[in-house]
């Protein structure tokens, strides 16, 4: 039962509108009075849960004296659940993105984020990809990065977004020190400007990436020391002036690079 409420819940259910629900998949119909008995929740939160459950269709009301009540079958009620939970949920992203574009229009402030792990970092620069309006800048240390990307499957899946905006296109290039990792990026991303610097004079510590001259990304691999598995670290901004910085490290290495 616990499974199924933390379920119920995840699709937009409070506890006790799941609680009673999973009541009444239990008892197949009943009063307020068995359902409290079963559900456990408080009998004055019984009718209030009931009457929403009613309001999102998932139960039937037969009018008796007392008031009996029955849940819709599963599968049903949940292919509700599933689609109020999304159009609620594009109905949030729209407001949402559009207070975003009325904040972005206003003063830009110097900020910097952090971004933590290999899932969040992987996610920040996914979106990054998507968001490219003409060019992606990629500098990196290797074999770090390349670790990273054989260890976590999640990270690989950058590689396919960036192959994704080169049929776009969208202009890719990437350095990084000359060795197997790199040349094979160059074989796997057909059509991205991919060149080599030697190790021993590169810029970057670890990697980073600037979109449209507009945005980076500076992240730093390191090893766990719990898991011993490499982790990641990232910061980044769009500041006017830190961008600067870091596309004149990056033109720079590019500039000093070798085709692949």
């Amino acid at each position: 039962m616990k499974s199924a409420v933390e379920s119920l819940r995840n699709l937009g259910l409070t506890e006790y509108e799941a609680k009673t629900y999973v009541a009444l998949v239990k008892i197949a119909s009943g009063t307020a009075s068995d359902i409290h008995l079963v559900s456990g929740i408080p009998r004055s939160a019984v009718y209030g849960a009931l009457n929403k459950l009613e309001e999102r269709g998932v139960i039937e009301v037969q009018s008796s004296k007392p008031m009996r009540y029955r849940a819709v079958p599963p599968k049903t009620a949940l292919e509700k659940l599933k689609n109020n939970f999304i159009a609620g949920s594009e109905d949030a992203l729209a407001s949402l993105e559009e207070v975003y574009q009325t904040q972005k229009t206003g003063a830009r402030a110097e900020a910097v984020w952090t971004i933590n792990g290999v899932k969040n970092v992987s996610s920040k620069i996914i979106e990054m990809v998507r968001g490219a309006q003409e060019d992606l800048i990629f500098a990196a240390s290797y074999p770090a990065f390349h670790e990273v990307a054989e260890t976590y499957s999640v990270f690989r899946d950058i590689k396919g977004e960036i192959i994704n905006r080169i049929e776009e296109g969208i202009t890719v290039r990437i350095t990084g020190s000359q060795n197997a990792g790199l040349e094979k990026i160059a074989k796997e991303i057909q059509g991205a400007q991919v060149r080599a610097f030697p190790t021993d004079k590169s810029t970057t510590g670890g990697g980073i990436l600037i979109v449209d001259g507009a945005e980076v990304l500076i992240a730093v691999v390191s090893e766990n020391a719990n898991t011993g598995m490499q982790d990641i670290v990232a910061i980044c901004t769009d500041g006017v002036g830190a961008v600067s910085i870091f596309k004149h490290f990056v033109e720079t290495e590019w500039d000093a690079s070798v085709a692949i």
